[in-house]
């Protein structure tokens, strides 16, 4: 049995238990609220900015490859084994040095999403209790958590907008 399966089995029984009907249970969806929100918003277009030069620099190296396959495909005829050893050589030189390059800046993306997404984390937590809690909700769990949900028991776009009120 998956942490999935528990989960789930653990809603289901609290849904069908006695006390679940006087209660008030509500879903959020905690990615799609820092997604959605202005501060994810805002750290999208800087770390676009941010990223860019590296992002331009791994363009260039792809475009250069190419080329350099080009022309070896054109001249490949005229070469001699030597010289097409080389050329395939240099190809393969900048395609690897490519790959490291990509998953360098794939790295640093992370850590730097990571670092983000680790500020927001308090401003959602406080925006879900303040919600849930004006809302007067007992309980409120992952959207992930739960197969069906009407939707007016959905608090997430409330989520996000508090959040985006929240300094």
């Amino acid at each position: 049995m998956n942490l999935k399966s528990i989960k789930l089995a653990f809603v289901a029984l609290l849904l069908l238990s006695p006390l679940a009907q006087a209660q008030k249970i509500a879903v959020v969806d905690s990615e799609m609220a820092v997604l959605e929100s202005d501060s994810a918003k805002k750290y999208a277009k800087e770390a676009e900015k941010m990223f860019a030069p590296k992002i331009k620099q791994l363009k260039a190296l792809q475009d250069d490859i190419k080329g350099l396959e080009q022309k070896l495909k054109k001249d490949g005829p005229t070469l001699t084994d030597g010289q097409r050893e080389n050329r395939q050589l240099e190809i393969k030189r900048k395609f690897e040095d490519l790959q490291l390059q990509d998953r360098q800046l794939r790295g640093e993306k992370a850590r730097s999403d990571q670092a983000e997404l680790g500020k927001m984390r308090p401003k959602l937590e406080k925006a879900i209790d303040e919600v849930s809690k004006e809302l007067n909700y007992d309980l409120v769990l992952e959207r992930g958590a739960v197969r069906f949900v009407k939707p007016e028991f959905d608090i997430t776009r409330k989520v996000i907008e508090r959040m985006n009120k929240l300094k």
